[in-house]
């Protein structure tokens, strides 16, 4: 059974699409690089975060800390659930940018599917509890650092052994054409992927296929959804290039929705990565048919560990 919440998913993708248009806009367009180094366009940033969670009805809170000499903030909005609210699905983006580059597709992207999903889902209960992530610095020079931002946050999660059953990373989700070439790691079997870079993606780490194929199945599910699913180890380049990354090292599930970054949009970290390179219908249809997943898992039993019979 597929959980529905409006009977046009035409007009609701076009709400979307438009939406999206706002949020990427103002960050790489109104704002453009956000960083450190960029600090006011960092702190403008996360301040359009914090009243976007406000105007859906919800006061985030916000994780604060040092870097690089400046306080810098991961931003949480949280929806408890009616039955299981102490298992908790994670849905993160990170809000900031390399250096010089106004980071459309990496990373406002992202943080517009976190936005978006926020407002489709907040006025919905769901029996776990969801959390929606905005992290800071996942860039370098933080990036894989002890002060990366969702490394900050996964870690306080586990101090705290919180019960965290997935994260769900939206990392470039922006960047498709029919028309655009799609590459492929070193030795990969292309034969069940597309040509042409008109597809989104799951990615994750062997330790994790199971939330993969899971995310697969269900997103899969609905009518005229279609997703490709790529597991692999950490020697695969781009496999944990995200925040993803820092929950799998926590100890936690964690899946990549993606677009595939560099292996298809060749703007990745440079000055192109603009507004004007998104597809936005595009962009809709994920968060349309993501918010619809994440509502069947959010609602899902939890599964019983399979009992062993004594010899």
């Amino acid at each position: 059974m597929h959980f529905s919440f409006l009977p046009d998913g035409f007009n609701e993708k076009r709400i979307i699409a438009t939406n999206a248009k706002r949020i990427v806009r103002y960050l790489s367009v109104d704002l453009g690089e956000r960083t450190i180094g960029k600090y006011e366009n960092l702190e403008r940033a996360r301040r359009f975060i914090i009243e976007s969670f406000r105007k859906g009805g919800v006061e985030p809170t916000e994780v604060t800390y040092k870097a690089g000499g400046r306080k810098v903030s991961n931003i949480i909005a949280e929806i408890k659930g009616t039955e299981y609210p102490d298992r908790i699905i994670v849905i993160g983006a990170h809000y900031d940018t390399v250096e010089d580059t106004p980071g459309a597709d990496d990373n406002a992207t992202g943080i517009a599917a976190v936005l978006e999903l926020f407002r489709l889902l907040s006025p919905y209960g769901f029996k776990r509890t969801v959390r929606f992530a905005a992290f800071t610095l996942e860039e370098p020079p933080f990036f894989a650092t002890a002060q990366m931002g969702s490394t900050v946050y996964a870690k306080g999660c586990k101090r705290k052994k919180e019960r965290i059953e997935l994260m769900v990373n939206f990392e470039m989700v922006g960047y498709a054409s029919r028309r655009c070439r799609q590459d492929y790691p070193a030795n990969h079997d292309m034969k069940t992927y597309p040509v042409y870079g008109n597809y989104i993606s799951v990615i994750t780490l062997t330790s994790c296929a199971e939330s993969a194929l899971l995310w697969k199945r269900i997103y899969d599910s609905r009518p005229g959804a279609k997703i490709y699913s790529y597991v692999g180890p950490a020697s695969i380049r781009g496999m944990e290039l995200s925040d993803h990354q820092s929950f799998i090292r926590s100890g936690y599930p964690a899946i990549m929705i993606s677009d595939t970054a560099f292996y298809r949009n060749k703007n990745y970290h440079t000055p192109e990565d603009r507004y004007g390179t998104i597809n936005f219908g595009f962009l809709a249809k994920t968060i349309h048919e993501s918010r619809a997943t994440l509502a069947e898992l959010l609602n899902r039993k939890p599964q019983r560990p399979v009992s062993r019979k004594k010899a």
